[in-house]
């Protein structure tokens, strides 16, 4: 499904992430299981490995509930040729493996997305929020480190980091099956930043599973299970297991395709790589309605550009020509409006809308947009929010939805646009819908108060633009 095996997959054509060390910044790794240990250097600490738990220790699972990391490890880097379980989708790679999820600590896990940057190519981090439709902002430290690891890992070509989009797609479900409650990967603050690329998931037919967020923040689908079929890759005390699932197991995959690219260009920086892997995704499950196609690029807010496809991604970046010569740096247009008189958000009359005026931004070719967003409301669930474009592309960035953390009559909070722990702009979004458009020109902010009962106001919004000229 990935296009890595096989006469015609990325294998063939030379590369098995050889010379490329992906980090594992997770609860636990079993460095030592048979499939990982030929690609995990012990004596490197605390640079490929270290343990928060208990320093100068490997970072092996203490409990045994601590299966995750192990598992994400294998789908990709587990070593090939050694008849054991199975082959990572860079089965070549060096390991580096961080526990920085085992002592709860924020401060461990902003470390490890900053530890031995130079040498670390790709940062795979299977976890994010909690899948509950509630908006969960990242922790400072966090936004600090990837900003930081961006600009300077890598020599200056910029840390690589990989994270799930989510699986709150239906976070609830009726005792038919049906879905309840579902939500956007653009309410969880880990995933909608610029320098983080969100990875969806697809099943063994290509479409979405139940869990699956949508998100204008998402860029490629890497391979996972649904209720029927698992992905099959190893366990901790050196066994394995086929029933690993959600965007945990797909994220991982698109972490070793990122780990081919770099075996084979060293030299692309990280903007290069979020480039690669959107223009050479494979639009999967075509027949579904969300498909638009804008500036050579197919997106849809299920699947981002697509399925990552790893034989067309390494074949792409043998002849491509880094943007911007090489800079980690993008071009930035910021622009943003406080209102004298709040608009008024009520489900009983037309969505409010507002528009900001881009025509002096010299950016062509969009690779990132920040939306922020401050309101106050009596039910957050209710606001549905769109940024459309001057070339009227739509970027759903908030739907609609109601949010029972406990599963009782009552409905929970869904957060607040205007949290006294946020930023004074409030909320920020992410999108990458854009990818390619020109900048310049009037984008519109238009947000429906789409549920009965409640009512609000809106008090101000910003976009920031980041691309090249």
């Amino acid at each position: 499904d990935l296009n890595v095996a096989g006469p015609a997959g990325a294998w063939a054509l030379g590369t098995k992430g050889e010379g490329v060390r992906v980090a594992i910044v997770d609860d636990a790794v079993e460095v030592v299981h048979p499939d990982l240990t030929p690609n995990f250097d012990a004596t490197n600490q605390p640079a490929s490995y270290y343990n928060y738990r208990f320093p100068g220790e490997l970072p092996l699972p203490y409990y045994f509930d601590e299966d995750h990391g192990t598992s994400v490890a294998g789908i990709a880097v587990a070593r090939d040729g050694n008849a054991i379980f199975g082959a990572g989708v860079a089965p070549r790679a060096s390991l580096g493996a961080y526990n920085a999820l085992a002592t709860g600590r924020n401060a461990d896990v902003a470390d490890a997305l900053r530890r031995d940057p130079k040498a670390t190519g790709v940062y795979n981090n299977s976890w994010g929020s909690p899948d509950n439709g509630v908006l969960n902002a990242a922790e400072p430290g966090f936004v600090t480190a990837i900003e930081t690891g961006i600009l300077s890992g890598r020599d200056g070509k910029g840390s690589i980091y990989v994270f799930p989009a989510g699986n709150g797609g239906c976070y609830l479900q009726y005792p038919d099956g049906s879905c309840a409650l579902s939500e956007n990967s653009n309410f969880d603050g880990y995933v909608n930043k610029r320098g983080v690329i969100a990875v969806c998931a697809v099943d063994d037919n290509g479409r979405a599973p139940y869990y699956a967020e949508p998100g204008a923040n998402i860029l490629v689908c890497g391979r996972s299970g649904n209720a029927r079929v698992g992905i099959t890759t190893i366990m901790p005390q050196g066994t394995a297991r086929s029933n690993f699932n959600g965007t945990s197991a797909s994220t991982p995959m698109v972490s070793g395709i990122v780990a081919l690219i770099l075996k084979e260009r060293p030299d692309l920086t990280w903007r290069d790589i979020r480039l690669i892997l959107a223009k050479s995704a494979r639009k999967n499950d075509p027949d579904d309605a969300g498909w638009t196609t804008n500036f050579g690029l197919h997106f849809n807010p299920k699947y981002g550009f697509g399925a990552a496809d790893a034989a067309a991604a390494v074949a792409l970046a043998r002849t491509w020509t880094s943007i911007d010569g090489g800079s980690p740096v993008m071009t930035s247009c910021e622009y943003s409006r406080n209102f004298a008189l709040p608009k008024e958000l009520d489900d009983t009359k037309p969505p409010a809308t507002d528009r900001l005026d881009a025509s002096g931004c010299g950016i062509t070719r969009i690779e990132f947009v920040e939306v922020r967003f401050r309101a106050t409301h009596d039910y957050a669930g209710d606001l549905r929010i769109e940024l459309i474009s001057p070339g009227n592309l739509v970027s759903l960035l908030a739907n609609e939805r109601v949010c029972n953390l406990d599963n009782d009559t009552t409905a929970d909070s869904c957060g607040s646009y205007d949290d006294p722990s946020l930023p004074r702009s409030g909320w920020q979004f992410g999108s990458v819908r854009h990818l390619e458009e020109p900048a310049a020109g009037v984008w519109t902010l238009r947000v429906t108060d789409a549920q009965g009962g409640d009512t609000g106001t809106w008090a101000s919004w910003g976009l920031t633009i980041w691309g090249r000229r």
